[in-house]
Formats: structure tokens, sequence, C-alpha cells
């Protein structure tokens, strides 16, 4: 492996197309900051080494899904998304999955749904809760909707990763909570 993995949890193959596909939409955002921090991390890519993330924005279309496959790839501490693909087919332990919660019988609790990350994200930012994917959704809950399943919404390491699970302010938090989860059940 080419760089250091350790200070990011390790994601599911499901997350790290998720995460890519974000970073792709990130990339073609109107909102150029976003598109700006989608350019400086496609620009560690030896293809585009050489261009500033203006230059990487004005050429977006040239920009393809494996590039973004091989970004997350490469900070998930894996020199490829091949390489990455064949370690976590590997994979045998268990890992958090966001629709088992809906595994159990919650159904008095009305989660938000998202067809697209920046909604959820928006809707994080004006209401609160707790933002998850779902598939090729996302949701975003009540703290107690969590507290029903047994999961406890107090945790700090909510407060410090965001509670956004999808892009965390914190991989220590988020690593630390998907433990937690996983001891609880929540696995795929």
């Amino acid at each position: 492996m080419g760089t250091d993995s350790r200070a990011a949890p390790r994601l599911n193959l499901h997350e790290c197309k998720i995460r890519a596909s974000l970073l792709l939409k990130g990339l073609d955002s109107a909102e150029l900051a976003r598109a700006t921090r989608a350019a400086e991390r496609l620009g560690t890519l030896p293809a585009f080494s050489g261009l500033s993330p203006a230059q990487l924005i004005a050429r977006k279309d040239s920009v393809r899904r494996k590039h973004a496959l091989a970004v997350i790839a490469r900070e998930q501490g894996y020199d490829s998304w091949v390489e990455l693909k064949q370690a976590l087919g590997e994979e045998t332990s268990p890992r958090f999955d966001p629709e088992s919660f809906f595994t159990s019988a919650v159904s008095s609790f009305l989660n938000h749904w998202f067809s697209s990350y920046p909604e959820a994200l928006a809707a994080l930012r004006k209401a609160g809760g707790f933002l998850f994917p779902f598939r090729q959704q996302f949701f975003v809950c009540e703290a107690g909707f969590l507290r029903a399943l047994g999961v406890d919404p107090a945790d700090p390491d909510w407060e410090r990763m965001g509670r956004n699970w999808v892009e965390p302010l914190d991989m220590a938090a988020h690593a630390r909570l998907e433990q937690k989860l996983i001891a609880l059940g929540f696995t795929n």
C-alpha cells in the first residue's frame, strides 16, 4: 500500500462507491468551494497532478468515475481501486450497515429521505439530526430513532464527527462509533 490508512476507518465497497459519486458531484457543483475541494482531491492522481484546481474544474468533463474511485482507494490507503476491491472482497470482519437500522420495528419514527447528498446535508444543517447513507439515497433521523435502536445519540463522538456518517469531520470518532454500532449488531 502506498499511503497511510491508519487515520481513516475502512469502508465497505458500497460506501467507497458512494464517496466516489459524491466526489464527482462535488467537482460538478456550482458552489466554487465544494468544486475546488473535489478538484484538490482529484489533483492527487498522476493524471491530474499538473493541473491547478481551477484548470481541473474547467476540464471536469474529462474526469471519469474511475478517477474518483482511484482517489477513494488512495484515501483508504491503497494504490489503486483494483487493490482496494481485492482487499475488501476478502474482508471477513463485520462492517456497520445503516440498512440494518431498519430490520427492527421502529416504525413510529419519521425519517427524512433524500435522493441526493447535498439535499440531505442541507437538511442536516438546517434541522439537525443524524445523516446516513442508504443504498443510493440518504436519510436524516432524529435522536429518538437512534435511542429506540439502543444507540446513544448523546455520545460525544456524534458531535465530533458532525453527525454525518457520509463525510465525518473526525475519522477517529467515526471509527469508534462504528465499533459501537457493530457491537450492537448493526452489521452487513
